[in-house]
Parts: C-alpha cells; structure tokens; sequence
C-alpha cells in the first residue's frame, strides 16, 4: 500500500498497475487537470509537481516530472499540485501573483509545471540568484514566450521577504 498526501488529503493506494505514473494517477485518478501532458518523457516541464519530504527534520520540497515519476515514489511524501496553491479564499499564490504581474504567460500549456518549479525553488531557496533560478527552471519549456517575463517574475519573487503560505503555517503544525 503507498500512503502519501495529495494536497493535504493522505491518500492510501494499492490497486493501481506499479506502471502507473503520477501523471495519470492525478488526472484519471483523482481528476485533477491542472497537471499537463506535454511530451510524456520528461523533457518539457509541463507536468511538473513538487513532492515534500522530511529531510533532517525538515521539509524539503523537490519538483519532479509526473509524467516519468511512478506512483510508488510518492509513498511517505507530501504531493503539492498546481490546484493546492491558491488559498481557500481563492487568492493567488505568491508565485502564481508573480507571474501575473510579469505577463508570464501566454497560451498557458506550460504555466502550471512553471508555477510549480518557481513554487519549490522559493521554499528551498527563498533569496535566489539569478542562476539558482535558471537552474530550477531549466527543465521546463515554454513555446510561446521568450522566457524574459517569467525569469523576471522568479526574480522578483526571489526578491520578496519571506514567504508565509499555507504550507509553512502547516509545517510548524507538524
């Protein structure tokens, strides 16, 4: 059995093939669409989701390809998809907020995996550089944009003081 939370909901599992990706748990499974299929070998970024794991007694929060990551790798981790973000009120998350106010999108496709990379790499390092974020954003694509609006909407998030979402609240909890 894998045991894990999926946006703060433990989630038990035992009858899925060991073949199943995150990818097709979370949108056949538990119809969650946020997540995308863009290349279905890990190489765009779209389906991008962030894993928490306790190491050294904290939280360590890593984004992952769900498209290429298989069910059993989840067991014993906290899933964060793209719908967890936003605030039970309907606000925005900060990352979600800075790409917003960057124009960090266009058609959309390749938002999420964005939003999800930007998401893990301000939990682990809340004042990155330049080259930390393009090191965490190195594994997505984006067709339609030149990457200018969303590396400036990572900088100024990068830029803001710390960060205080729902998930932070919920680690001191724990």
């Amino acid at each position: 059995m894998i045991k894990f939370l999926l946006n703060q909901k433990m989630c038990q599992v035992s009858d899925l093939s060991p073949n199943t990706t995150v990818l097709n748990f979370l949108r056949q499974e538990e119809a969650k669409k946020g997540t995308k299929e863009g290349c279905a070998s890990g190489d765009c970024g779209a389906c991008t989701v962030v894993l928490g794991d306790v190491v050294d007694g904290q939280i360590r929060y890593t984004s992952v390809n769900a498209c290429i990551t298989f069910i059993s790798a989840l067991h014993g981790k906290q899933l964060i998809t793209v719908e967890d973000l936003k605030s039970k009120d309907g606000a925005l998350h900060q990352v979600q907020q800075a790409l917003v106010d960057f124009n960090g999108t266009q058609c959309g496709y390749c938002t999420p995996g964005f939003v999800m990379s930007m998401f893990a790499l301000s939990k682990n390092t809340p004042s990155a550089d330049k080259h930390a974020i393009f090191e965490a954003l190195a594994g997505n694509l984006c067709r339609c944009t030149g990457y200018r609006s969303i590396i400036d909407s990572a900088m100024a998030l990068a830029e803001q003081d710390h960060i205080v979402d729902a998930f932070e609240r919920l680690e001191s909890e724990t």
